[in-house]
């Protein structure tokens, strides 16, 4: 517990921000250019739906229309959480290799009794002290292409601040290279810049490239790095 309590407090600090808000004209001014696709393998808990799935990806693509992209889901299966604590998802993702099909992996979190257990000791914690502890998601940072999301939620407090599509939309961002601002103006230049590299001479044709937060181009599947799960 006290080896996972730092990756707990990161990712708190990570999802009690915003991506930003949108500004409209600001985003018209810029050019998206033709519309791109992207490939997003996904990995599922077992109570997910196909159609839970599909409208999350919906809403999703109805964003990513804003500038000429699409998300196109592929599921490589159902599993089991590797661990309870969204650490030990993202561990289990950054261990995990990005195949020849995949531009981006993410995983949905489903909904458990230890999950229950927890939104009531979070309800209690949020009525007491007005602190928000649950995570709804995260995406790694040395390549921001592999994420998860809590992607079924069921309690009303959890209802008040977020949901699912939110949830997905906001690492969506994350898994373009956007980082956390008040207003959305670098967001909208940083996809710009990610689908210019598609014309970058050194990119995997069959890759669909990114820039980290910091700015490091990720241009072949060979740049995502792979970590040892090891515990």
């Amino acid at each position: 517990m006290l080896r996972t309590f730092p990756f707990l407090l990161l990712f708190f600090l990570f999802h009690c921000t915003t991506i930003g808000f949108h500004q409209k004209d600001t985003r018209e001014k810029i050019s998206f250019g033709q519309e791109s696709k992207f490939r997003v393998c996904l990995l599922s808990e077992p109570d997910i739906t196909k159609k839970e799935i599909a409208d999350l990806f919906t809403a999703w693509n109805e964003e990513l229309s804003l500038y000429q992209l699409k998300a196109e889901p592929i599921h490589l299966g159902v599993m089991d959480r590797p661990g309870f604590w969204g650490a030990d998802i993202l561990g289990y993702l950054m261990s995990t290799p990005l195949t020849k099909d995949c531009d981006r992996l993410v995983y949905f979190k489903g909904r458990t009794w230890g999950d229950m257990a927890f939104e009531v000791l979070t309800l209690g914690i949020f009525a007491g002290v007005g602190i928000k502890l649950e995570i709804q998601g995260a995406v790694e940072g040395q390549s921001n292409t592999r994420g998860y999301i809590k992607a079924k939620y069921q309690s009303t407090i959890q209802l008040l601040f977020t949901s699912p599509k939110s949830t997905l939309i906001h690492e969506g961002y994350h898994l373009l290279g956007c980082g956390h601002q008040l207003f959305m103006k670098d967001c909208y230049e940083k996809i710009r810049d990610v689908k210019l590299l598609l014309a970058d001479p050194e990119r995997d044709p069959n890759f669909f490239p990114n820039l980290t937060t910091s700015g490091k181009k990720i241009l072949n599947r060979s740049q995502v790095l792979i970590y040892s799960n090891i515990d």
